[in-house]
């Protein structure tokens, strides 16, 4: 599980560099100088690395994965644009193939478009693989892996407790935009915990979503004295939510997303976690040693890879409830990827 800390979370970024990590620009090509025996590039979505959420933790495993290989190099990009993402990534495609195994991590969801249109017009040479992050797309070529981690069913559960505290006003559900599928699935999720429909806000209609702490915060002084509980699924931007939840009193109940993040505001019922550390861990060890990894794989709430994880000063209040749902979360997850045509 992945905790982070304000004051210790630059540095902890920073020491990626002693453990063996290079970070690159897109004119760089470090790869073709590498000593190691395989190599793995890790293309982080625009500006998010210091979300303090999803990023980092995925970070924080691929830290772990390094300390453990040091017979292989770890690159980082983590870019201003979409723009900037889809050159790294393209550049990589068109380089000759090499004696050196590698694999070629694209960290976002945003990536799938890009990654279709490029790998319908090129064949990719023999020394590499792909690992596409939450896509539920299948390709025939077995070097490209995709999974998709799904928050129906812990949202469902933050849903049935978003039902308990509300009391005469509604929830809201805050996305990051309305193009991205995974965060999609968590509202629904949510909505269905719930049990009646919730008021959706967008903070943008692209990748900007995640990165709009101060639109949210902006945007709380309203929201608060209309909602009883906000669900935000927006990444960096949730801050701006949490933050405003800290300065007053008047904050709707909260959710907290990608990790534990109970102890940014006591307003925090609890947190919607991935353990996206641990499975891509998993992933590039497996990767290192036999060179392969899982196909097209959805990890939900019976995985284990994801969970609803109730605040403590929340505990007392709504465990039981959680407990006795949490069957009922499994099977309507389930239920919704059988009719499930996004």
């Amino acid at each position: 599980m992945c905790f982070f800390n304000t004051s210790v979370l630059l540095p902890a970024i920073f020491l990626s560099a002693a453990i063996g990590f290079s970070a690159c620009d897109s004119t760089d090509s470090p790869i073709e100088e590498s000593p190691a025996e395989k190599a793995v590039i890790f293309l982080f979505s625009p500006g998010g690395l210091g979300d303090m959420s999803y990023n980092d933790c995925i970070l924080e495993g691929v830290q772990r994965f390094k300390m453990g290989h040091s017979d292989v190099d770890i690159f980082i990009y983590s870019p201003q644009s979409l723009t900037e993402a889809e050159k790294i990534f393209s550049d990589w495609l068109e380089r000759p193939e090499s004696d050196i195994p590698v694999l070629f991590a694209l960290a976002s969801s945003d990536y799938e478009p890009m990654a279709e249109k490029h790998l319908a017009e090129r064949n990719m040479a023999g020394n590499k693989s792909i690992l596409l992050f939450e896509s539920q797309k299948h390709y025939e070529d077995r070097n490209i892996h995709t999974f998709q981690i799904s928050m129906y069913g812990a949202s469902y559960l933050a849903g049935v407790v978003a039902r308990e505290c509300t009391g005469d006003k509604k929830p809201l559900v805050v996305l990051a935009n309305n193009s991205d599928s995974p965060i999609g699935i968590a509202g629904d999720g949510f909505v269905a915990g719930y049990g009646e429909a919730c008021n959706v806000e967008y903070l943008a209609d692209d990748w900007t979503g995640y990165v709009s702490a101060a639109l949210a915060y902006q945007r709380m002084s309203e929201w608060s004295g209309r909602y009883g509980f906000i669900f935000p699924v927006a990444g960096g931007s949730n801050g701006g939510i949490y933050r405003y939840s800290r300065e007053f009193d008047n904050s709707p109940f909260l959710a907290g997303m990608d990790t534990d993040q109970s102890s940014l505001s006591n307003k925090i019922t609890g947190s919607v976690i991935k353990h996206i550390d641990r499975l891509i861990y998993e992933y590039l060890t497996e990767w290192a040693s036999s060179g392969n990894m899982p196909g097209n794989q959805l990890y939900g709430l019976e995985s284990g890879y994801v969970e609803w994880l109730l605040s403590p000063r929340y505990e007392g209040l709504f465990a039981a409830s959680v407990n006795e749902k949490r069957q009922e979360a499994i099977r309507k997850e389930k239920e919704y990827y059988e009719t499930y045509t996004h």
